[in-house]
This record gives structure tokens, C-alpha cells and sequence, in this order.
């Protein structure tokens, strides 16, 4: 086992598992185009119920990959670019977008 690996398995474990899921990735692929997007926007935009945006954005959080923060009442969201390089995925490689340096 690799000692100087800053995330252990669990964590690693929770990155992946929330990167499989369709509707996960496709927020993160709009999160990856429209830097600081709120959750009102992703919702509009993914034509997604409130409740489901709320929920994969928890697991997207809660995994690391989305960094939240508040502006005003709105929560907005960015991607944790350094977590991503991490553990060796680059979020423009796995959507399939233009590119491919991380952040």
C-alpha cells in the first residue's frame, strides 16, 4: 500500500462511486463548463427536479469532487481540481470535452 497517497481507499472509493452515475457526471460536465454555478442553474439547465439536483450535488460534495459555497442565498459549486489530480482523473478526459490540462 502506497503510504504517501494523501487519500486512502475509502476515500478513493467514495470519488469513484460517485463519478458512476450518469446524472453526476452530467453535472459535473456543466460545473466543468460554467465555472461557479449555482445549484437553481444546474437545476434549469439539466431540466432536473430541485430534490434530484440537491441529492447528486450532496454525493458530488460529500465525495470531494464539487467544492460548495454560498453567495447571498444561492449555493454555488466548482470542481476540486486538486482532489481530481489526486487520484489521477482529469475531469476533461472523463467527460470527453475539449482539452485535457487539469485546472
Amino acid at each position: 500500500m502506497n503510504e504517501k497517497s494523501a487519500l486512502g481507499l475509502k476515500e478513493r472509493e467514495s470519488v469513484f462511486k460517485a463519478l458512476a452515475s450518469s446524472q453526476r457526471l452530467n453535472i459535473l460536465s456543466l460545473v466543468l463548463d460554467h465555472d461557479n454555478i449555482c445549484a437553481k442553474e444546474i437545476s434549469k439547465e439539466l431540466e432536473l427536479s430541485q430534490p434530484d439536483i440537491s441529492y447528486h450535488l450532496s454525493k458530488l460534495t460529500q465525495a470531494g469532487i464539487l467544492e460548495k459555497h454560498k453567495e447571498g442565498i444561492k449555493y454555488c459549486y466548482d470542481i476540486n481540481y486538486q482532489l481530481l489530480k489526486d487520484i489521477g482523473v482529469n475531469p476533461k478526459v472523463l467527460l470527453n470535452t475539449a482539452g485535457g490540462d487539469l485546472g
